[in-house]
């Protein structure tokens, strides 16, 4: 809009120059005209100031909200640490009640007390938290901890025997030989789910790794036949269609 008005006062002062003198009423439209333009001019520079004051602002409230999560959450986390450390002064004073039997104590994720994972070698075995047990050593294949991840499952299937995640960690100990090159004990441990544990969730999976397994130690027709079961009993799954794909390489 501005632009325009200025293009119609260029027009209007071509006409005075081309016509040699300014008429009073020329004069009157001209001053008129660069007035309005004077006003237009300051709404504009009051409406941007404005604008970059909401922006400032918005700007600044974003900047405080992020400071207030990121403020959350290391208080939460300060907060887990110190429920962790409780935890595991409680249960050091238990093992103390308990005349020196351990019991496992957790992993805080900022600055609580680790112990090492220990269990007791009595007939009487205290109470662990099997969830938060099987969670543990789970989360040690996911970083690569096979060896004890191995360890800590041997015990988890000692002291949880009737738990729900019972096959499962015997999937994820077969899992972990797996992945450390321990075929022969990989062997044996998903044999072992899948002949004692025929309605795990993880059956298929610990077929493919069990003919994988005799794969890799060159029992090529073990590992056919596997694959062959794998197709036929489990189709339209992720392993049928590895397994398939296995068949068409051996």
């Amino acid at each position: 809009m501005i632009i325009t008005a200025i293009l119609a006062m260029a027009v209007m002062f071509m006409g005075v120059l081309l016509g040699g003198c300014a008429t009073h009423k020329q004069a009157q439209t001209i001053q008129r005209d660069v007035q309005a333009l004077r006003t237009e001019n300051a709404e504009t520079q009051r409406l941007l100031a404005r604008v970059d004051s909401i922006i400032a602002v918005g700007a600044e409230e974003d900047s405080r909200l992020r400071g207030e999560i990121r403020t959350s959450v290391d208080e939460l986390h300060r907060q887990i640490a110190m429920l962790l450390e409780n935890y595991n002064e409680l249960m050091v004073r238990l093992n103390e009640c308990c005349q020196g039997r351990e019991i496992i104590y957790v992993q805080g994720s900022k600055g609580a007390q680790t112990d090492p994972v220990k269990f007791p070698d009595t007939t009487s075995k205290p109470a662990i938290n099997c969830d938060s047990t099987y969670d543990k050593f789970f989360v040690m294949v996911r970083q690569q901890e096979y060896e004890e991840a191995i360890t800590g499952f041997r015990g988890f299937l000692e002291h949880c025997p009737q738990h729900d995640n019972v096959p499962n960690a015997h999937y994820w100990i077969g899992e972990s030989y797996y992945m450390l090159g321990k075929f022969v004990e990989a062997i044996t441990e998903f044999e072992y789910l899948t002949n004692e544990h025929k309605s795990s969730s993880n059956i298929d999976r610990a077929l493919y790794k069990l003919a994988r397994s005799h794969e890799e130690l060159g029992h090529k027709d073990q590992a056919k036949v596997i694959y062959q079961q794998l197709v036929d009993d489990f189709p339209g799954t992720l392993s049928a269609e590895q397994a398939r794909d296995r068949l068409k390489e051996l």
